[in-house]
């Protein structure tokens, strides 16, 4: 018999070394929901949803792109959401229960359509959501994998009992949608794109039901309310549905499909086929349990649990779930597929969660990372390249770089083996040495074919950013070659290590800095470190470090480990920001998440277990400000994931993670099956990490390959007060034959 996700969750809480235990208690959903004291936003979303859920059901905020702690008011409780994306995306079918019958057309006229609430009547818990609206409403929200349950609980002798869809608005854009009542069910669809102002899109269809009969229905457009109407189309369309005021709770479950409406309605049917809002409940936390007891803490304070948690929580959220309970789902060549013995997944944040996400799910569910890869690998076969930021079953473009090639080389390091190696092979080699290679409507690698000439490319109106790009590409192409070693084809590792020196192309040994050349192969003039001329969200000062596969290299040609402490020293003096960034680490963006390990290559670890428990303790903290900048469906959550158990994934393609000092007296982590100790004794109290030893042998280079820790029972840091300064021996690097400028 096939074994469904759900049913997979649920089986990982009976596996060997696994305990009855509540982690999801510790769970805090609104962190990430209020501007930091960094001046950015995580983004996140407190609605219900399952680990990887299709469906995400959320309070939207009534202007604006994402819920905002700060600002308590809503104009509905949407299906579909993504935590912490940079820009709005989704919030598609918002569903509003409310008094009286709409006199007003909601595309024009919002303001009656808008429900306060306060924060004292409002619950945020794993795969469920409750809040009291200022109308008295009650709304209640629990979640299943690709459906959900609400009850609506009215205020007793009010005015008619209320519940609005308003298909004319999501957090992007609609492109046109339709919708029909019959009796008690509800069932449409919504077309809708444009991430971040780009050119994707996708249709999402949907089926709800009730447990009550409405007395009263109508529909509405831009031009009126039309009541007793049971349809409406166009992009301004939506409908209600009125119960009598002796009806005080209306139940109401839906179901959501990306292939059709038949399939929302079984995929409903099969996942809730009762009424039982508590029921779903208890489900949703069983299956976050079994997900979350994959890392067991003990020790430390309230409050540092519930930041671990939250984090390994938000880390969990996504990829989404994309196949329906038949297996069926929509590709990237518009034809319906079916999923035959795994899981088809979506929405990708490539180039924020090939740095430590990807590894962090593989390590602890192999299973979920190699559908993950798998997915990735059918999304190329079917689109024309591997994704770079997919929305559903379309490409957005978004950011910079092959992000592909690192997710798919590094969840095979981690140990997830289960997909096709050698068409991800081959879909790899194609987006990194075609340069018309295409994933729908967007370039894979823009600027490939200078790059393969000249290696690197040149800075132009039309090529912003390029410093930034052309090291996203070698990173890409150290993943291939470490891939390519793994599956075999030492040739192509060979070759892809020659591109991965390129980096050395665009270092400038005057400066001693990572800098953008103009199209005249000069480096562009008027330096500074701090400024982002010729980068992505960055600047020289954070992209320098950015080279993780060989680190003694970049340390070399800074000058040495003395000079290399000294700029470190410098560049975590402070905290950037999006908005100010200067010539400092910024964790609320993706290029600066291995930074603080820098220094274990320059053979100082000691600081690194400095600066990694600072930046824990100042910037993220059990409160809805608690995360500096957009989570990225989970990336930034992972850095915490890792920062605080004590060890990194650094270089993605390669199975290792390097050290700092942990958090936690002692964790219990399930390699997939497999439990694996960690014992801080000391913890957090004590900073510094004396010696670390694996199964009772030690560790010297404060470096543990994934193979070793996978099979290992105990890990053992001994700690201390004072600072270890024995540098003992450097992690490893993986340099290539340096590549001279043509």
């Amino acid at each position: 018999m096939k074994v469904t996700f759900l049913s997979f969750l649920m089986l990982i809480a009976c596996a060997p070394g696994i305990q009855a235990q509540d982690p999801a208690s510790h769970v805090n959903p609104f962190i990430g929901t209020q501007i930091s004291s960094q001046q950015d936003f995580g983004n996140t979303s407190p609605g219900a949803t399952l680990p990887f859920g299709m469906l995400y059901w959320s309070p939207d905020p009534a202007s604006g792109q994402f819920y905002n702690y700060k600002e308590p008011i809503t104009r509905g409780f949407s299906l579909t959401h993504l935590s912490g994306p940079g820009c709005g995306v989704a919030g598609d079918v918002p569903i509003l229960p409310m008094l009286g019958i709409p006199q007003y057309p909601p595309p024009v006229s919002s303001t009656p359509y808008k429900a306060g609430f306060t924060h004292d009547g409002e619950v945020a818990q794993p795969g469920y959501y409750a809040v009291k609206l200022n109308s008295g409403i009650r709304v209640q929200l629990a979640a299943a994998l690709r459906s959900g349950i609400a009850e609506f609980t009215y205020p007793a002798g009010s005015d008619a009992h209320t519940v609005l869809f308003d298909l004319s608005r999501n957090l992007t854009e609609v492109n046109d949608a339709e919708i029909a009542i019959q009796g008690r069910k509800v069932s449409g669809w919504v077309s809708s794109g444009g991430f971040c102002s780009t050119g994707n899109r996708y249709k999402i269809y949907f089926v709800l039901k009730t447990d009550a009969t409405p007395v009263s229905t109508g529909s509405f457009d831009e031009l009126a309310v039309k009541s007793g109407v049971t349809s409406g189309n166009g992009p301004r369309t939506g409908v209600y549905l009125s119960f009598d005021s002796v009806t005080t709770t209306v139940r109401v479950k839906v179901g959501i499909s990306y292939v059709s409406i038949a399939n929302a309605e079984m995929n409903l049917d099969r996942e809730i086929p009762g009424w039982g809002v508590d029921e779903v409940r208890r489900g949703a936390r069983a299956a976050w349990n079994a997900v979350l007891s994959h890392v067991q803490v003990t020790g430390g304070s309230d409050a540092q649990q519930a930041v671990f948690y939250t984090a390994l929580y938000h880390a969990m959220l996504h990829p989404s779930v994309f196949n329906d309970v038949n297996g069926e789902y929509i590709g990237f060549d518009d034809k319906v597929h079916r999923a035959e013995g795994r899981v088809q997944y979506a929405n990708y944040s490539g180039w924020d969660i090939y740095r430590s996400q990807v590894q962090m799910i593989t390590m602890l569910l192999p299973d979920v990372g190699s559908d993950i890869a798998e997915s990735l690998v059918a999304d190329a076969q079917q689109g024309g390249g591997l994704p770079i930021w997919p929305v559903a079953n379309d490409e957005s473009g978004v950011m910079a770089g092959d992000p592909s090639d690192g997710i798919i080389a590094s969840i095979y390091a981690f140990g997830g083996r289960n997909f096709d190696t050698g068409s991800a092979l081959k879909a790899m080699l194609h987006g990194a040495t075609d340069p018309d290679a295409h994933v729908r409507l967007y370039t894979e690698r823009p600027g490939l074919a200078e790059y393969l000439s000249k290696g690197y490319i040149a800075n132009t109106e039309e090529t912003g950013g390029a410093a930034s790009v052309t090291l996203e590409d070698t990173n890409a192409d150290f993943a291939i070659a470490r891939f390519a070693k793994a599956t075999g084809e030492t040739q192509i590792e060979q070759q892809f290590m020659v591109r991965s020196a390129y980096w050395h192309n665009i270092f400038d040994p005057e400066t001693k800095y990572i800098r953008a050349r103009g199209s005249d192969g000069r480096f562009l003039p008027d330096f500074d470190a701090g400024k982002t001329n010729g980068f992505v969200e960055g600047n020289s000062a954070q992209y320098t470090w950015m080279i993780p596969y060989d680190l003694h290299g970049v340390v070399d040609a800074i000058g040495g480990p003395t000079v290399a402490k000294q700029r470190l020293d410098q560049y975590f003096s402070q905290y950037g920001s999006m908005a100010h960034q200067g010539p400092y680490f910024f964790i609320g963006n993706e290029p600066s998440f291995g930074d603080p390990w820098v220094y274990n290559w320059a053979g100082y670890p000691w600081r690194t277990q400095e600066v990694v428990r600072k930046t824990l303790g100042d910037l993220f903290a059990n409160t809805p400000d608690g995360e500096p900048g957009n989570d990225d469906l989970g990336a930034t959550s992972s850095w915490v994931v890792f920062g605080y158990l004590g060890f990194y994934p650094q270089i993605p393609g390669v199975g290792g993670v390097t050290t700092n000092s942990p958090v936690f007296p002692q964790v219990t982590l399930l390699f997939g099956k497999h439990p694996v100790r960690i014992v801080a004794a000391g913890a957090p109290e004590k900073l510094y990490v004396k010696s670390i030893a694996l199964d009772g042998a030690p560790i010297r280079n404060w470096w543990i390959d994934w193979d070793q820790l996978a099979k290992a029972k105990e890990l053992v840091f001994t700690m201390t007060d004072t600072p270890n300064m024995d540098a003992a021996e450097l992690p490893p690097s993986f340099p290539a034959s340096k590549q001279v400028v043509q």
